[in-house]
C-alpha cells in the first residue's frame, strides 16, 4: 500500500462563481426537498415552510441586499414549487449573500466573483442544516430523521434520471487514477481538508479525513445528528452506489467521530470490498515504516 498525507485544509481558498448560477443551483436543490416533502407530507408543507422561513429569518433580519439585481425569471426556471413562495426566495437570497459575504451595496449579479470558498460552502450547507432542521422543528428529531432519509431516497432517484453518464465498454478497466488526481488538485486548491490517503491497487483507495470543510462549516451549529443527514448522510445511503463502478462507503464522519474512513472501490474488480477497520485508518500513515 502507498501511503500519502496532505495539509490541504485552508480557509482562506478562494473560487470563483456566477452568483446567479449559484442562487439558481441552491433555490433548485431546495425546491427538491420541498418537492418531496411535499409529497409524504402533504397536510405539514405550510407549517414547514414557515418553520424554514422562521429559521433564515433569524440569520437575514439586519441584511438589507437590493434584490432587484438579481435575474429571478432565469433563476425561477426549473423551480415546481419554491417560485410560489416568493418572500421565501427574498429570504434565501439574502441568507446566501450574507454567508458569502457580500456587501449589502452590492451593484449586479451578473458577473463573477472571487469569493472565500469556506463561505461558498458554508452558504450551501447552511442553508441544507435550515432545510432539515425545520423539519425538525416541525416533527422532532426522531421523525425528521425518518422523514429526511425518505426525501433522500427520492433526491438520489431524481438525480440518477437526470444524470447522463455514458457507461465503459468494459467496467475492469475503470481505474481510480484519473478521478484521483483531479480531487487531489481540487482539494489542494480549494482548501477542503486535512487527510491521509492510501492507495491499495489502481481501483481500491481509502481516506482518513482529519478535518474537512464538511464538517467544519456547520460544527458551530453544535448538533451533529442534523449537521450529518443535511451533508453526508445522502452520499452514505447504500442506494447511492447502485448503476455504478466505483462505490463509495464510510463508517463514521467527523460529525461524531475523530476522523471519517471514505473508502472507494471498483465494485467489478473487487466485488462488495470489505472496509478497512477503523484501527487500520486511525493509524495509516502513522508509523515511519509505512
Amino acid at each position: 500500500m502507498k501511503i500519502s498525507t496532505y495539509n490541504f485544509y485552508n480557509t482562506e481558498a478562494i473560487s470563483t462563481i456566477k452568483l446567479n448560477e449559484f442562487i439558481k443551483k441552491c433555490f433548485e436543490q431546495t425546491d427538491s426537498v420541498i418537492k418531496y416533502f411535499k409529497k409524504l407530507k402533504t397536510d405539514k408543507l405550510e407549517e414547514y415552510l414557515l418553520a424554514f422561513q422562521k429559521r433564515l429569518k433569524t440569520e437575514t433580519k439586519d441584511s438589507n441586499y437590493n434584490l432587484s439585481i438579481f435575474n429571478l425569471k432565469e433563476i425561477e426556471k426549473n423551480l415546481t414549487i419554491l417560485h410560489n413562495y416568493p418572500e421565501i426566495e427574498e429570504t434565501m437570497i439574502k441568507f446566501i449573500c450574507k454567508l458569502l459575504n457580500l456587501p449589502e451595496d452590492l451593484a449586479t449579479s451578473k458577473e463573477e466573483f472571487n469569493l472565500v470558498y469556506f463561505n461558498i460552502r458554508k452558504a450551501e450547507g447552511s442553508l441544507s442544516y435550515y432545510r432539515v432542521k425545520a423539519i425538525e422543528d416541525l416533527l422532532g428529531k426522531e421523525e425528521c430523521t425518518k422523514l429526511y432519509k425518505q426525501i433522500v431516497e427520492l433526491l438520489i432517484k431524481e438525480m440518477k434520471e437526470l444524470e447522463s453518464r455514458e457507461q465503459p465498454e468494459d467496467p475492469m478497466q475503470v481505474t481510480r487514477i484519473d478521478s484521483r488526481k483531479l480531487v487531489l488538485d481540487q482539494y489542494e486548491k480549494l482548501g477542503v481538508g486535512n487527510f491521509t490517503l492510501g492507495i491499495y491497487d489502481d481501483y481500491k483507495e481509502i481516506y482518513r479525513f482529519d478535518k474537512c470543510i464538511v464538517h467544519e462549516v456547520l460544527k458551530d451549529f453544535n448538533d451533529p445528528d442534523i449537521a450529518y443527514l443535511c451533508s453526508c448522510y445522502l452520499r452514505d445511503s447504500p442506494s447511492n452506489n447502485e448503476g455504478y463502478i466505483v462505490h463509495m462507503r464510510k463508517t463514521q464522519t467527523l460529525h461524531h467521530a475523530k476522523f471519517c474512513d471514505e473508502f472507494y472501490w471498483n465494485n467489478y474488480v473487487h466485488p462488495d470490498a470489505e472496509q478497512p477497520s477503523l484501527e487500520f485508518v486511525e493509524n495509516m500513515g502513522k508509523n515511519k515504516e509505512e
